[in-house]
């Protein structure tokens, strides 16, 4: 039997994906973020501080656009970007030449063969392609081997139950004998607009917009091979392959507190369990987790150095940052994404001068906050519901004093 990288390499060569665009400085002036970007998420990334300013970039399975979005955004960093396609690889040299992305190292092959480059990594990022594998624990563990003892691995799979319905398509279609051809992307639009209201895909199809492109359907219904993982199976992945798990890149899929209503009884009873088994019930409880984008350290790494504590005396050192993508609405209202937030005076307060500059001792030195009886414990709620939601990223090394 075909080792499946060999076809999902021809599934790419003929509907590279992602869809390409032309030019990253238009994509960027539309909103566009990669998630776990080191340009704009090196304070959640290495919260004792970042390595170096130089990093070493690696991007695995980098498709069309990645690797030279993160040589663009970043750069003074050295990029390498690595994929089976060379349809892909095209677009990349594309963006490359367009704009002069003399970082950027571009290279034809498997990721589990990337220790032949010859180097470690600081940051590694692979995003929607260790689920296509035949052996997923294979492509990390090549990848773990890569990493820098500091450095920081950003992983996204596939999160099994919004997807339920997409298995339920696949299934049916390769029966079918249905091909990954033009004729076949017809045809399973098709079958997409003919299913009944009720069926398990349309959750899926909510979230779904880059449908619209037949790269995209076909990367999604008609791929010879892929799979989904729950909250449990994401762990054991990261910890069965050399990593250690650190945290979320959106963490307010997985708490009680941004997932479910707030101060209902499910999401107080929740917030009983230990950490691991209330982020695993509520993606069940929810089905609203299409993927899991993920950073993970080192196993040999002595997670204390990443890993924050608000109840230690360590955590009025910390200095909190707004997250990417934060627009304020109105006097009190904020968004991000599709994610929104109403703060009072004192919590705006400390919100709106967090830059990751000033320590939480210093925000709560702010006029707004000195008069508050329990200011300090008031200021470590504060900032841990917030980084719970993902709209602040915590650094316990503040770029400087202010």
């Amino acid at each position: 039997m075909e080792d499946a990288s060999g076809l999902i390499a021809r599934q790419y060569e003929s509907w590279a994906y992602p869809p390409p665009f032309p030019d990253i400085k238009a994509r960027l002036d539309t909103g566009y973020v990669q998630m776990g970007d080191p340009a704009l998420y090196s304070a959640a990334l290495w919260p004792e501080g970042r390595p170096r300013d130089r990093l070493r970039i690696l991007v695995a399975g980098c498709g069309t656009v990645q690797a030279a979005v993160l040589a663009y955004t970043n750069p003074h960093c050295e990029v390498t970007g690595v994929d089976l396609s060379e349809a892909s690889l095209a677009h990349e040299r594309f963006l490359q030449d367009r704009h002069g992305l003399s970082n950027l190292r571009l290279y034809c092959g498997d990721l589990r063969d990337v220790a032949k480059i010859g180097r470690d990594f600081d940051f590694i990022i692979s995003t929607g392609v260790l689920h296509h594998m035949t052996n997923p624990g294979a492509g990390l563990r090549a990848l773990s081997e890569t990493l820098a003892p500091n450095g920081v691995f950003v992983g996204m799979v596939y999160a099994a139950t919004r997807r339920t319905g997409v298995y339920m398509i696949q299934d049916a279609l390769r029966r079918m004998g249905v091909a990954a051809d033009a004729a076949g992307v017809a045809f399973t639009r098709e079958v997409l607009a003919s299913l009944p209201q009720g069926h398990f895909v349309h959750r899926y199809l909510e979230v779904a917009g880059e449908l619209q492109h037949d790269a995209a359907l076909v990367d999604t219904f008609l791929n010879p091979q892929d799979r989904a993982y729950t909250v449990p199976q994401v762990f054991d992945f990261i910890e069965s392959n050399g990593l250690a798990f650190q945290h979320w890149v959106e963490p307010s899929w997985y708490y009680p507190e941004g997932a479910l209503a707030p101060g209902s009884a499910l999401a107080e009873r929740l917030l009983q369990l230990p950490l691991r088994d209330q982020w695993a019930a509520v993606e069940m409880l929810t089905a609203s987790i299409a993927t899991h984008v993920f950073m993970a350290r080192p196993a040999a790494l002595d997670p204390s150095i990443y890993l924050l504590d608000f109840n230690s005396d360590e955590a009025m050192g910390y200095a909190p940052l707004c997250a990417p993508g934060i627009q304020r609405t109105g006097p009190s209202h904020y968004q991000r994404g599709s994610i929104q937030m109403q703060l009072g005076p004192a919590e705006q307060a400390l919100f709106e001068n967090a830059n990751g500059r000033r320590t939480l001792a210093d925000l709560l030195s702010h006029p707004q906050l000195a008069r508050l009886r329990d200011r300090d414990a008031f200021g470590r709620a504060v900032t841990a519901h917030l980084w719970k939601l993902g709209h602040l990223m915590v650094s316990k090394a503040p770029k400087h004093r202010s």
